[in-house]
């Protein structure tokens, strides 16, 4: 911006020089202002002045409403220059009142605009004090803005035309009213932008009425600079900032696309770079998703961090990228490519370090990572320790997992350079403690074997290291024993501890001994000896001394350890622990997981009841800390079921599997049975997710096939209920009275709630079940069949259940007389099944049954129900092409089939993907029961935690057909 005070005195000369002349003429006319109530305009002013300083707000408020009615009326009241200045400190220009409405301060705006038509050379003044105001946010003596006056845009867009004629274009187009309109468009409240926009279309206004105004450049250059500059791109500009105001803001976006590469051009030399900021402002924080989603990629295939810099926009873009929901699989997923473009555009370094300033949430950050380019140049470490810090503090264990392998694509080269004293460093940064990693063992080995300065980084392997690598390949304990071993004694360090103990995971004879006899040798731990303790006190005391612990946590690590290593190599038998006075809750409760499965195939090889059964409590405990102890959970059902009574086994094995994540086959198959309620609470079993983790196990499912799903659990049981030998009929009944019992007593719900999850599990596990026991039948099918207020997905299945199920056509022959009586939505469903049916079992279904059929279906075609009139036709004309193909004949077929290709035209070819009409695809082309109901599950958009996307990679185009239908249920409700 030029100087401002300069820029305002050169064009006050010409203001003054203008309006003297005005000022002559008016007084030869006698227009000047009359000065009768001169006496009654100070006694205002003076009326308001006492009770604006004693804070008098009641007073003073009748004061200027009794100003406020005299104007108002139809009498000539004229007041004087004096008490409009007054009004205009007090109502306008006084920051602090909060005394003023719109009302009172477009009043005033209203008088001053009269008085100054009246009487020009006082206007004249009135004028430039509003303008100062609405401008006060000029740069001030000490060079820092003030902040916009609260009544700036009113004042501007009330007077603006006034301002113009009466002070000039050059004059009100000073750079500060552009300060002014800028902050305006930014202001969150939507009056203020409001205000803007009228501003500027009066500007524009204004601007093609002076045309003298652009050929004023050699006298005013910063003024026609400015004009140039916003003129041209003002009206489009406008009008995308206002329609980025409605609700359907995204309509904007083709007008959008062809403008905004202008806009851009145009912010070349920096003129336009304040109002394409905005811009970009306004659509990356639109309440309209398409809008953001459309910004976000347009400015990641055309921008750089170097173009968002300029325009001070990476850190809000960044920050708008980090959002979950932008990469939610079941909806919309920022596109790779553009991410892609983006950093390739940008350069991998400069990416990196705008990244690392950002605090990623979880599946942002994975997304992010997983569109770089693996084996990216060599990077600074200093600069992938930040991004490690930020994997390593993501919240999902598994996105952290997925994440940590992908720096190991990215950062190889790097990587494969460090030196192992950086290697380390490198994994601390990335992994924590918690974490099971086992990605890099390989290169982890080794640098370990190629380290020739072992003696100066062996310090790095401390006992937070150990925990990090403990549960990786054992070749690292190995190789690191290797190179410990050639190093003098005082050089071992905290690995003296970790190697011993690390041999109990070798299952090679020859490597365990060879660790044990250098420790027999350096440290005079004879393992003859070691094995001769009985006393398991004793013998951790004897590690202590031999290992030369000194502080209480190196202590500690061996008092822990050692009761790993009693119980593995000492316990033979369950009887040991009495002999030896040990309890097994204090060894469990001591020792790691070596330890609790030592005690667990103990447990398993007792072959009478405990009279101390305190442990079976400890397990329990200890399987909820660990619920993927297999070993544990088998061992505590074991004992419980050939010890316990069928009531207090059934329980354990209850607490058990609750405990458990997974079901695993050998637990249920250590019972004498298993309960019906049991299996059943397995079948409904898991919490449904939602918001931002059902987005991130969406993405997990989608992009990195995830199987550990609360479905996968669901799965298991079902597995166990077809492979077991018990009768189903007793299950599968008790499923359908829940389902049959929650339409009686909540006949509506939500979509996707507690109770339609419940409903979509019920009738996953018949179809699966079913499909292994053909033979079932239900007259509780009608009932979960034409339950009138069903969601489709829901319905669907039971239409192909029942389909399926159904004994015979001469059943559905019987339900379909009482078509009449049902609702619409119950006559499409047991056309379904009908239509089902038909297709997939047309060979057992004789001729005059298909007579029959066609009978009831023709009068259907004329139904007053458009719906139903539609899927009948379709419908009948599937049947009939089937008969044509199979050249069975039935009286009249050609001409019904010519009549219905005549009505539909068509929509004959439009509704092939319509929900219903690919039920009997799904029924003949899946060989799985399960397959089906996922199939129809992933079709009507159920959640993706309630079913097993993998299921439906056998057969791909079944699911791409599919995938037009679920694509259209998108589209009826897009994304705003």
């Amino acid at each position: 911006m030029p100087n401002i005070v300069q820029f305002w005195n050169s064009t006050l000369v010409n203001i003054v020089k203008k309006k003297t002349m005005q000022i002559s003429k008016t007084v030869e006319t006698g227009q000047l202002e009359n000065g009768e109530n001169v006496e009654m305009d100070n006694m205002l002013c003076d009326l308001i002045d006492i009770h604006k300083v004693k804070g008098n707000e009641d007073a003073l408020r009748r004061v200027l409403q009794s100003i406020y009615s005299q104007l108002n009326s139809t009498k000539d009241v004229k007041f004087g220059t004096k008490l409009y200045d007054k009004l205009i400190s007090v109502v306008i220009a006084d920051r602090a009142s909060d005394q003023v409405n719109q009302e009172q301060i477009s009043k005033v705006l209203n008088a001053v605009q009269a008085h100054a038509k009246q009487y020009p050379w006082s206007g004249l003044c009135l004028l430039r004090k509003l303008s100062s105001i609405s401008l006060c946010d000029s740069v001030n003596i000490e060079n820092q803005q003030m902040p916009l006056h609260p009544h700036a845009g009113k004042i501007l867009e009330h007077l603006l035309d006034d301002f113009v004629r009466e002070l000039g274009l050059e004059y009100t187009c000073s750079p500060q009213l552009f300060i002014v309109i800028q902050k305006l468009l930014q202001s969150e409240l939507s009056e203020s932008r409001r205000l803007a926009y009228s501003i500027m279309r009066k500007l524009l206004l204004s601007i093609s009425k002076c045309e003298d105004a652009k050929n004023d450049g050699e006298t005013y250059p910063q003024l026609q600079k400015v004009l140039n500059s916003v003129e041209p791109h003002w009206p489009a500009y406008v009008v995308i900032l206002e329609q980025l105001e409605k609700e359907d803001s995204h309509l904007v976006l083709p007008m959008l696309s062809g403008h905004l590469p202008r806009f851009v051009a145009c912010s070349v030399d920096n003129d336009w770079l304040s109002w394409l900021r905005i811009l970009y402002q306004r659509l990356i924080r639109n309440h309209n998703k398409l809008v953001v989603r459309w910004t976000l990629e347009y400015l990641l295939l055309h921008s750089t961090i170097a173009d968002l810099l300029r325009v001070n926009l990476l850190d809000e873009f960044l920050a708008t990228t980090n959002k979950t929901e932008l990469y939610d699989t079941e909806d919309y997923v920022l596109p790779d490519q553009n991410i892609k473009t983006f950093v390739q555009n940008s350069g991998t370094l400069q990416f990196l370090e705008a990244l690392v300033v950002v605090p990623w949430q979880s599946l942002p950050l994975l997304h992010w990572l997983r569109s770089m380019q693996p084996r990216q140049p060599h990077v600074a470490m200093a600069l992938i320790l930040k991004i490690c810090g930020h994997v390593k503090l993501m919240q999902h264990e598994t996105l952290r997992y997925e994440a940590q392998n992908r720096m190991f694509d990215i950062f190889e080269p790097t990587i494969e350079s460090f030196s192992l004293g950086d290697y380390i460093q490198f994994l601390r940064a990335l992994c924590s403690n918690n974490d099971n990693f086992c990605r890099d063992h390989k290169r982890f080995t080794a640098k370990i074997a190629t380290c020739t300065n072992i003696n100066e980084e062996l310090v790095h392997f401390d006992k937070s290291l150990y925990v990090i690598i403990f549960r990786t390949d054992v070749k690292i304990g190995i190789e690191l024993h290797k190179k410990m071993s050639k190093l003098p004694k005082a050089q071992h360090g905290w690995w003296r501890l970790f190697s011993f103990f690390f041999s109990l995971k070798l299952e090679s004879t020859s490597d365990r001994m060879h660790i044990l006899d250098f420790y027999q040798e350096q440290y005079d731990l004879n393992i003859d000896d070691l094995e001769r303790f009985t006393d398991l006190n004793e013998m951790q005391q004897y590690l202590v001394n031999k290992l030369e612990c000194v502080t209480d946590e190196e202590i500690a690590f061996v008092l822990h350890r050692g009761v790993d290593w009693y119980t593995c190599e000492r316990l033979i038998s369950w009887n040991q622990l009495a002999e030896l006075n040990l309890k097994p809750s204090e060894l469990l409760s001591q020792g790691t997981i070596l330890t609790a499965q030592r005690i667990a195939t103990l447990l398993n090889g007792i072959e009478a009841r405990l009279e101390d059964e305190s442990i079976i409590k400890s397990l329990i405990a200890y399987l909820k800390q660990y619920p993927d102890s297999v070993l544990v959970a088998t061992a505590i059902v074991k004992y419980a079921s050939a010890h316990w009574s069928i009531e207090e086994s059934d329980q354990i094995l209850n607490d058990v599997l609750e405990a458990s994540q997974f079901l695993n086959i050998n637990i249920l198959c250590c019972t004498k049975s298993v309960p019906t309620s049991l299996l059943i609470r397995g079948l409904l079993s898991g919490n449904p997710l939602s918001g931002e983790k059902c987005i991130e196990y969406g993405y997990l499912i989608n992009q990195y096939n995830y199987f550990f799903t609360s479905c996968r659990k669901r799965d298991s049981y079902i597995n166990f209920v077809i492979e077991g030998k018990t009768d189903t009929h007793p299950l599968l009944n008790e499923l359908l009275r829940i389902n049959n019992e929650m339409i009686d007593t909540k006949q509506d719900y939500i979509e996707n709630c507690k109770d339609h999850r419940i409903k979509m599990r019920i009738a996953r596990a018949l179809i699966r079940i079913t499909f292994k026991g053909p033979s079932y039948w239900s007259d509780q099918l009608w009932q979960a069949l034409l339950a009138p207020n069903e969601r489709d997905n829901i319905r669907y299945m039971y239409e192909c259940l029942v389909a399926r199920c159904l004994p015979s056509v001469d059943l559905l022959l019987n339900r379909l007389q009482q078509l009449a009586e049902l609702k619409s939505c119950q006559q499409l469903s047991l056309i379904s099944v009908l239509h089902i049916y038909c297709i997939s079992k047309y060979n057992a279904i004789k001729l005059e049954q298909l007579q029959c059929i066609i009978d009831v279906l023709l009068p259907l075609t004329m139904d007053k129900d458009l719906e139903i009139r539609l899927f009948v036709q379709l419908v009948l004309y599937r049947l009939l092409l089937q008969l044509e193909d199979n050249n069975i004949k039935v009286h009249g077929v050609t001409n019904m089939k010519m009549a219905i290709e005549s009505s539909l035209g068509n929509k004959l070819l439009e509704c092939q993907y319509e929900g219903r009409l690919l039920l009997p695809k799904i029924c003949y082309q899946t060989p799985d029961g399960l397959q089906a109901a996922d199939f129809i599950l992933y079709m009507t958009y159920a959640p993706c935690d309630e079913y097993f996307a993998d299921a439906l990679r056998p057969n791909m185009k079944l699911k791409s057909e599919l995938g037009k239908y679920r694509r259209s249920l998108k589209f009826k409700c897009p994304a705003v």
